[in-house]
């Protein structure tokens, strides 16, 4: 059974720990948890590494991914908190899903201008980029090119609209 209550306890006991302690440490203590829950715990139980906006935070993600059958937006979310890259996003696609889905979310957090309907106050305020600043095309041109390879609409409708916004197009 899944229990909520087990996620907001943890939740709360690491968002004291980020508050008491150094990033590395904080992170190395959530990780070392994270890497202990059960799988299905583990999306809700990362929400606490955004706050860190640490970028070792991508490693962990890169190896924990695939513990999860449903790729949700949170993992683009978290990604995109920790300093992400262009050059990261196309590793990722190149390797493939899990990877890529997070890859295509963690771009379209870090590119898209104005509210999304599902984005917290927090992350507004963070207004994340990609750290590594690529021109426009460079991202474009990736994108039309991971297509090729999945143009399921999940894919398609993330591309179009990171395509539309770095654009300023609509």
């Amino acid at each position: 059974m899944y229990d909520r209550e087990k996620i907001e306890n943890f939740q709360i006991r690491m968002e004291e720990i980020i508050e008491k302690l150094d990033k590395k440490e904080a992170f190395e203590l959530i990780t070392s948890e994270l890497n202990e829950c059960e799988d299905k715990y583990l999306t809700e139980f990362m929400a606490p590494l955004n706050f860190l906006e640490y970028e070792p935070v991508l490693d962990w993600v890169e190896q924990n991914a695939n513990r999860t059958k449903n790729i949700t937006q949170d993992w683009g979310h978290l990604s995109a908190s920790s300093n992400f890259t262009w050059q990261r996003a196309e590793k990722w696609l190149e390797m493939g899903r899990p990877l890529s889905l997070i890859a295509l979310d963690a771009t379209m957090f870090c590119t898209t201008r104005g509210e999304r309907l599902n984005q917290s106050l927090w992350m507004r305020e963070l207004n994340p980029k990609l750290t590594d600043n690529p021109k426009l095309d460079k991202i474009a041109n990736g994108l039309k090119d991971y297509l090729k390879k999945d143009s399921v609409p999940r894919t398609k409708n993330v591309v179009n609209r990171i395509i539309n916004d770095i654009f300023e197009i609509g």
